[in-house]
This record gives structure tokens, sequence and C-alpha cells, in this order.
């Protein structure tokens, strides 16, 4: 199975905020304790995406996480959809108000 079909049939918008949140706080039990979970299910999403993409998306070392080159480019396209879907949201909020338009 080729990586944009195994991309779009597994991939969640929670695993994409859980690595959001592992790469602002640099630590999966800093990102645990963020986003009020435990560390193991940080390090499952995690795992998960890279299972998905068969690349390592941190680097993992003594003094926490870093984005590998493919984890920054995951994080770009994550942060700019989690952008888009804010912005469809208002605009579904904006058409659904029966105070405003025509």
């Amino acid at each position: 199975m080729q990586l944009k079909d195994r991309v779009s049939r597994r991939l969640k918008l929670h695993e994409l905020r859980v690595l959001m949140a592992v790469a602002e706080t640099g630590s999966m039990r800093k990102a645990a304790m963020v986003l009020n979970t435990t560390q193991p299910s940080v390090s499952r999403a995690i795992a998960e995406l890279e299972g998905i993409l068969g690349l390592p998306l941190f680097e993992r070392g003594a003094r926490g996480v870093e984005p590998t080159l493919y984890g920054r480019a995951l994080l770009d396209g994550s942060v700019e959809m989690f952008d888009d879907l804010r912005q469809t949201v208002q605009k579904i909020e904006f058409l659904a108000n029966p105070e405003v338009g025509d």
C-alpha cells in the first residue's frame, strides 16, 4: 500500500494534535501533562504515526525529543491543516447564524 493510501486511511486528528504537543513541549511526559493524558498514550500515538509513515518523527535523547526532518514536515502540514479546519468551522458558524446574511 502506498504512503498516501496508508495516511488517508489511518491518520487521526488526535495523533496530529499529540505530535504538535510533543514538538511544542520537547517531551513525551510534558506533552501528556498538557493533553491531560498519560505518557504511554502519547508514546503510542507517536509510534502509530511513525508506523503509518514508516519514518522516524523525533530524535530521542536524554534531554527530550526534537523533530526530525520528517517530523518537521508533518508538523508544518498539521499546523496548516488545523488552521484551515478552524477557519472552516468559523465559516460554518457564520453560515448557520440566522441573524447574518441576505
